[in-house]
């Protein structure tokens, strides 16, 4: 979809935004984030796309970020973008079932946002949760919304749960999330290095009871998963060159991101995540795969071990005795089972895909002048 504007000047992009805000039909987009450190670049991509109507942002306190930091730090970032004013809210603070969380330093870094400041605003939260800000926002379309969700699936199983009406209103949820022949990512030295699970990865591991919720639906749903965001690895060499081309708030803010995460970069385990799960959502070329039905495991024990997290209620939302499942396999995706069939991402152009995060985010309103 952008690849046409890849050679513009910055002077020439700002007649661009304009010309499609005045002219074009956007594709409209709702964002369901858990704000961690890729999902800060994921919004500002769609919140800074020219053929995207940013409808909303919705998160929870499942995934990396907390809800009260979350909705401070969600209209900061979309200060920085040509998005600054649309509605967001938060959901629930723990998964549907079980037990698992996020690494505390993860979660840490996605409430300090790495430490790069972002304006301060007077922006609230709507009143709605995040299930009912979904809702709403389908309702309030006469076509079909495309949802992004870059952490958890804890949203957007409950929205099916219940609105399963809103359904046809969807034409595509592009989640970041799963593997199927890579290896899994909860394992990471320093952190989780003697944790049994090797092939779940972290935003399905969170709540895999909601993500086995979502496989199950009719949902026209596209994985972004391990497979592919592993063939976009993040380097030294990219971020030097991202440094040298920003031009922008929302590009100065990622350049400050990568700068303090230069020690992760050089680890070689930092790929394009839930970003590429944003710029698949611009440009649907970058996912070309195949269709199969998923599943997720989730199997239960009799109790947890030291990485179940006791400090969640023992009691779900719906008022349920909450269930310890086997960490070892909780989360994993396989291929099979009767679930309707969705598309699993296989292949990518990860040069187009580091083209065009630098391009989106180096695109701005001429009357978006703020700084940070």
């Amino acid at each position: 979809m952008f690849q046409r504007f890849s050679r513009l000047s910055n002077a020439s992009l700002f007649v661009v935004f304009s010309i499609f805000c005045s002219t074009a039909s956007a594709e409209k987009v709702i964002y369901d984030t858990d704000m961690g450190i890729d999902d800060w670049s994921a919004m500002l991509v769609v919140a800074n796309h020219p053929e995207i109507e940013l409808l909303g942002v919705t998160s929870n306190g499942v995934g990396e970020g907390h809800c009260a930091e979350n909705m401070v730090n969600i209209p900061g970032l979309l200060a920085l973008s040509n998005s600054a004013d649309v509605p967001f809210a938060c959901g629930d603070h723990f998964p549907m079932d079980g037990y698992f969380v996020f690494p505390a330093p993860w979660r840490k870094q996605a409430d300090t946002l790495s430490g790069v400041p972002v304006p301060t605003t007077d922006r609230v939260p709507t009143e709605l949760n995040s299930v009912d800000l979904i809702h709403q926002l389908l309702s309030e379309q006469d076509e079909q919304v495309v949802l992004l969700s870059a952490g958890s699936l804890t949203n957007i199983a409950q929205w099916l749960q219940k609105y399963p009406e809103d359904m046809p209103k969807v034409s595509r949820l592009v989640m970041m999330g799963g593997g199927f022949d890579a290896p899994g990512n909860i394992i990471v030295p320093g952190f989780t290095g003697d944790h049994p699970n090797k092939k779940a990865e972290w935003n399905i591991y969170v709540d895999a009871v909601a993500a086995d919720i979502v496989f199950a639906s009719s949902l026209p749903v596209e994985v972004v998963g391990l497979d592919l965001t592993n063939q976009v690895m993040v380097t030294p060499e990219y971020a030097k060159r991202f440094k040298s081309e920003v031009k922008t708030p929302a590009a100065e803010f990622w350049d400050k991101v990568l700068d303090d995460n230069d020690w992760f970069i050089e680890s070689n385990e930092y790929y394009f995540w839930d970003v590429l799960a944003a710029l698949v959502v611009v440009e649907p070329e970058l996912c070309q795969g195949e269709m199969q039905s998923v599943w997720v495991e989730h199997n239960k024990v009799s109790s947890g071990d030291k990485w179940a997290d006791t400090s969640i209620p023992n009691v779900t939302e719906e008022g349920i005795a909450r269930s310890h499942y086997d960490p070892a396999t909780f989360g994993i995706t396989r291929i099979g089972g009767d679930n309707p069939a969705v598309k699993i991402c296989r292949h990518t152009q990860p040069q187009r895909a580091f083209d065009a995060l630098i391009e989106i985010l180096n695109i701005q309103d001429s009357s978006n002048n703020k700084t940070i």
